[in-house]
């Protein structure tokens, strides 16, 4: 059952009368079970548009929910045992400019775990920043290269002089350990480039990149390393990023505009006919969310040239069952119509 709560019963944690960048912590309503174990940045004091549209981004990905809409109970006591299980946040900045939140999440499956995502935002358009907005594709490749050479050199250091206490001979498991271990920073070292810069990099003062090897829950007590971090100055690295990324963390402007940006990737609020829609799309993939319910559905990208995009729902490897026939709007966004087999066309707004 979905419940729709008035505005006023997720009111901020605090508000200020002047207009500036807010991140303040989401208010549940009275006697929701477990608030306290998820708090939720809630962002405000900018443009509406742009603060709807990071919110829905940071909602969906920690809750599952569009703003303002929750199943009811909101924490099922019967979910308790899979996905997220908490999570907490700690603001790296918020500006004119840039939000950038550090988010910890526990969660539950096989065994128990514990993991950070860090989220970044164009307080001008409410997008997320990913790694290739702001770095040339060259300039991403370099900068990769330092953080992956940092890694692997703190791997080697541990495989060559390990632990004392791995090598302890009291400890009969000692060799077994080490051999775990080794396999595992080997393997690390081999899928280097899998790692997934989206997930860590922070636009505080300065660019914050983190890399470790992430082991299973089941030896992780073997993880020695842990994480490397890299930081460097945004002017240290201006010919490296694109024009986009110099306007908005040299020159720290905040009329900075996205080269090509598309409905594929991004956070979209609009309507689809008369119906509040959203997409959300990263490198994960593409859905699509009757905001009402909050339901994500896949979506793809069949077909996209300049201006145009044709994205498309298809159950598995069937035929086609709705698509989106979308192209650039000259007043921001993106406007198209909407499709399905017998069933007439809808216009689409996206902005």
């Amino acid at each position: 059952m979905m419940r729709r709560f008035a505005p006023a019963v997720f009111m901020l944690a605090s508000l200020s009368a002047a207009s500036e960048t807010r991140v303040d912590t989401l208010v549940y309503p009275a006697g929701t079970r477990y608030a306290d174990e998820y708090k939720v940045p809630v962002v405000s004091g900018i443009d509406e548009r742009a603060a709807d549209k990071i919110n829905l981004a940071i909602q969906h990905e920690i809750l599952g929910i569009v703003p303002g809409h929750f199943a009811t109970p909101i924490f099922p006591e019967d979910e308790r045992n899979s996905g997220t299980t908490s999570a907490d946040f700690t603001v790296v900045r918020a500006d004119a400019q840039i939000v950038s939140l550090d988010i910890g999440r526990e969660f539950m499956g096989a065994y128990p775990s514990y993991g950070r995502t860090a989220m970044s935002f164009d307080v001008h358009d409410g997008n997320p920043i990913a790694a290739s907005d702001i770095f040339t594709p060259a300039g991403l490749k370099k900068a990769q290269s330092t953080i992956d050479k940092r890694l692997v050199a703190a791997i080697r250091k541990i495989i060559a002089h390990p632990d004392p206490g791995r090598i302890d001979p009291k400890n009969g498991d000692a060799a077994d350990d080490l051999a775990t271990q080794r396999d595992a920073y080997n393997d690390c070292i081999e899928n280097i480039r899998e790692h997934d810069w989206n997930t860590t990099f922070q636009l505080g003062d300065e660019l914050s990149v983190k890399e470790g090897c992430g082991f299973p829950h089941v030896i992780q007590a073997l993880d020695d390393v842990g994480e490397v971090e890299w930081k460097v100055s945004y002017a240290s690295l201006a010919p490296d990023l694109t024009d986009y990324g110099r306007c908005l963390l040299v020159d720290r402007r905040s009329d900075c505009k996205r080269d090509h940006p598309t409905p594929a990737v991004g956070v979209w609020r609009g309507t689809l006919g008369k119906t509040a829609i959203s997409l959300i799309g990263n490198q994960d993939g593409l859905v699509y969310l009757y905001d009402r319910y909050g339901e994500a559905i896949v979506l793809k990208a069949s077909t996209v040239t300049p201006g145009h995009w044709v994205i498309v729902r298809t159950n598995g490897e069937g035929p086609v069952i709705e698509t989106f026939d979308l192209k650039a709007d000259p007043e921001g966004g993106f406007i198209g119509t909407w499709t399905q087999p017998g069933k007439p066309a809808l216009p689409v707004r996206l902005h």
